[in-house]
């Protein structure tokens, strides 16, 4: 016979620390979604080349490009530095770099506390299970089975469920992050193609 629990009573059944964990669960995926989705509008078929950005900036053009793909994103931000500054340099080039990679690395410092969290909040819902488990044991002895298993039961769902989130916010992680580095490498490459081309 197949044992089959519903969503809400599995829930319930985790106690008080499903809370938090459901939390934990949702902001996590909401980080790591819209990294994903800007990863993928990073992607655009309709970017522009490298040699288009040269000419852009060569033209002395102070028009900015809309748009979402890598290299219109470095044009943009290297349109409006050149237009701050007078002109372009190392330094010039070097914080457009910082800035597009702040911008590519955003939330990772967050959603690597929420995988960290995450099995430390299911720990949590170990001790506590265990600890209400004693309490009964400690009250009725061991001839109240039912109370003694539902403390048994929040301390494995508990566990159970922080593993999940944390092993799969590892996963999540791992992608965000090739991605991060591709387009990292990306802006590198742009940028010693632009210090080559104006001898910089």
């Amino acid at each position: 016979m197949v044992w089959e629990i519903s969503w809400h009573e599995f829930l319930g059944m985790g106690g008080n620390v499903m809370f938090p964990l459901i939390a934990v669960a949702l902001l996590l995926s909401f980080c790591i979604l819209e990294r994903l989705l800007f990863f993928g509008e990073l992607r655009s078929k309709s970017d522009i080349t490298p040699d288009e950005v040269i000419e852009h900036l060569a033209s002395g053009s102070t028009e900015q490009y809309a748009g979402n793909g890598i290299n219109r994103r470095l044009c943009t931000r290297l349109i409006h530095a050149k237009k701050r500054y007078g002109g372009l340099d190392i330094m010039v080039l070097n914080e457009a770099k910082k800035g597009i990679v702040i911008e590519l690395k955003k939330n990772f410092t967050l959603i690597a506390a929420l995988i960290t969290v995450a099995p430390l909040l299911g720990l949590l819902g170990t001790v506590t299970g265990m600890i209400r488990t004693f309490f009964v044991m400690n009250i009725s002895g061991t001839g109240n089975v039912k109370a003694m298993s539902s403390g048994i039961s929040e301390a494995m769902i508990t566990t159970q469920f922080g593993l999940v989130i944390a092993i799969l916010g590892l996963g999540a992680q791992t992608i965000i992050a090739r991605h991060a580095r591709r387009a990292e490498t990306a802006v590198e490459e742009l940028i010693r193609h632009i210090i080559r081309k104006f001898n910089l």
